[in-house]
């Protein structure tokens, strides 16, 4: 039988091809160092499924790597940035293709679709608990080169809402184009989403700052019938070019015919060819990993290296999954307990951990209930399912004194349940979780085994740990007691002190 060991690199590169599952990957990320050493060979050609769990490996590598340094949330906030920025980018590249541009019109008609072909830039993002947790704020930005006075005019646009209505929605619209310079903020019920249904002075009131921009914006698009009406300029603003269809009765036609025909793909590349030219994807993606220098890590640039990949090949999707890695590992790693675990132990138990779903956010306080699944993988294939759950009454996170219930699933099918109440005396049955410690120790066991001390782990902390992997960390007094992670974690060398201070206090008896 031939040894993995004997491979070549280019034998083992084709073997690694194929493996277009991620818990494979970890599998042998796990277990085999010559597997490794190909991975970590970033011109190798991988699946990208492969390559989503190469960049997860070495970025749970790099968030232990920075638990004990003071500027961790520093180096935390660029990776951040990095892979935000990665997605933007990835996701900017296709902004104006074809087949986008026949879906914009056939959803909202030819004007848009001319609107469509002036783009330059589309941007949002979404910020959560500020000032309280349930409330979050979107925002929106939209840019487009007008071609008659060679002019960018750029839209940006803000909407703020609390779940639970302790504030008034805020609507914002920005518009700047050379020296021109409008604003409108309101302080209202309303929502951009409803906005066929405002009042009409409260859409008047809206427009009127913008009337500069409406008439501008006409004697660019030339004639149409309608004009430019109010309701069309705030769908513009909000909902540019198909986040929501356009009514019937406002969907703007030329007066020209032949300007009203189905976009065909001669007429189309002049405007696409002139948005890449304009975009200049390559040297941003410079500039993105330029940015993203630690040299005090070696995992950073390979961090880098996969991530360009990833937006070579518009792998959007895959790296939004990364934000949600790093975001979600970081609330671990960060953990003033867990931080001070030794780092081998630490890496192990989040290499074997994945958060497969969560629907827990701050604004999700006010759907009363939240919940979160999660598994670990250990040796043979073996897996341990998690499902947690968090029952309260919408008011806030300090009002979710009713019910954490856990159900978990053993590799052998067999499931158990566990439930506690806060402020009760911890109810939760943690001795149920010998099991999963027990797994759990046993990778500690395999990976620490040169060390000259093995950290013991006992239920206890495995029921803080899943806790935080759930997303439920911050609410582990409230519901297990209070935690002392010198407790939950006893080394062979004291118990070796316990007891040779115990066979020398016998001695002394005698």
């Amino acid at each position: 039988m031939v040894s993995i060991l004997t491979l070549n690199e280019d034998c083992l590169c084709r073997i690694i091809s194929f493996l277009d599952d991620p818990p494979s990957f970890l599998s042998l990320a796990l277990t085999c160092r010559r597997f490794n050493q190909v991975v970590n060979n970033t011109r190798s050609i991988l699946h990208p499924k492969v390559l989503l769990a190469k960049a997860e490996y070495y970025i749970k590598c790099y968030l232990v790597e920075i638990t004990d340094d003071k500027s961790d949330y520093r180096k935390f906030s660029k990776l951040e940035d990095l892979l935000s920025n990665a997605v933007r980018l990835t996701e900017a590249k296709k902004t104006l293709t074809f087949a986008k541009l026949v879906n914009v019109w056939e959803k909202n008609g030819p004007v848009v679709a001319k609107l469509f072909t002036w783009i330059r830039n589309q941007e949002s993002r979404t910020e959560n608990g500020e000032p309280r947790a349930t409330c979050v704020t979107e925002y929106q930005s939209v840019t487009l080169h007008l071609p008659g006075c060679d002019k960018d005019l750029k839209i940006d646009t803000t909407y703020f809402y609390d779940y639970y209505n302790n504030y008034d929605n805020e609507l914002s619209i920005h518009i700047t184009c050379g020296d021109m310079d409008v604003k409108w903020e309101d302080f209202t019920h309303n929502c951009p989403d409803d906005y066929q249904y405002w009042k009409e002075e409260e859409v008047h009131e809206a427009v009127e700052p913008m009337k500069p921009v409406v008439k501008l914006l006409q004697e660019e698009l030339g004639d149409t019938v309608p004009p430019i009406t109010d309701i069309f300029f705030i769908w513009l603003c909000y909902f540019f070019p198909h986040r929501k269809n356009l009514v019937v009765e406002h969907k703007l036609r030329f007066t020209d015919p032949s300007r009203n025909e189905k976009p065909t793909p001669g007429h189309a590349q002049p405007a696409i060819d002139l948005f890449h030219q304009n975009f200049q994807a390559e040297t941003k993606l410079k500039s993105l990993v330029s940015e993203w220098n630690d040299t005090e890590s070696d995992i950073s640039s390979l961090i880098a290296k996969t991530v360009v990949v990833l937006i070579q090949r518009s792998e959007t999707k895959f790296l939004e999954k990364l934000e949600g890695v790093a975001e979600s590992f970081y609330r671990i790693t960060s953990d003033y307990d867990l931080k001070l675990l030794p780092k081998r132990l630490l890496l192990d138990l989040i290499l074997r951990t994945k958060l497969e779903f969560s629907n827990y956010s701050p604004g999700s306080i006010a759907n009363k209930f939240v919940e979160s699944i999660a598994s670990f993988r250990f040796s043979e294939g073996k897996v341990v399912k998690v499902w947690g759950g968090f029952h309260g009454d919408g008011r806030g996170e300090s009002s979710w004194d009713d019910l954490l219930e856990l159900k978990v699933t053993l590799p052998d099918g067999k499931e158990f349940k566990l439930a506690s109440y806060r402020r009760h005396t911890p109810s939760i049955e943690i001795e149920k979780l010998s099991p999963v410690t027990e797994l759990f120790q046993q990778g500690i066991c395999k990976c620490m085994e040169q060390e000259k001390h093995i950290p013991m782990l006992d239920d206890r902390f495995t029921a803080f740990y899943l806790l935080h992997v759930l997303k439920f960390g911050r609410e582990d007094e409230a519901f297990l007691g209070k935690k002392d992670f010198k407790n939950l974690i006893s080394t062979g060398s004291s118990e070796e002190e316990s007891s040779e201070e115990s066979e020398e206090e016998q001695s002394d008896e005698q």
